[in-house]
């Protein structure tokens, strides 16, 4: 589990590789200045990096997204003063998308 935002998360990686802030851009498909503002937390990581993050870093996807959909909710929960209701309703909703999503696949023609 990350203990550093996602930005600092793939600045670290980065480093860690011997890996110019061009060189990864490039692997990203993104420019340069996109990959400096979202390492220096000025730009917030674009969703479609991820699989691309864990091809090139060899990292399990389903952990790199669970790291990226926490990140997003904890912005929120960061934000909102009374997040105990936020995370109840939250949660009451995803319940419910799940038994809607369990009714459509029901669905036959």
């Amino acid at each position: 589990m990350m203990k550093e935002t996602f930005g600092e998360y793939i600045h670290n990686l980065r480093i860690e590789h011997g890996l110019t802030l061009t060189k990864l851009a490039a692997a990203l498909d993104i420019d340069q200045s996109t990959l400096s503002k979202i390492e220096n937390l000025k730009r917030s990581v674009p969703e479609e990096i991820i699989p691309k993050l864990s091809k090139f870093f060899k990292i399990d996807i389903k952990q790199l997204e669970k790291e990226y959909y926490s990140e997003k909710i904890a912005d929120i929960l960061y934000r909102e003063e009374d997040n105990k209701d936020l995370i109840k309703l939250a949660e009451e909703k995803a319940k419910y998308f799940r038994i809607k999503k369990l009714q459509q696949g029901t669905i036959k023609f």
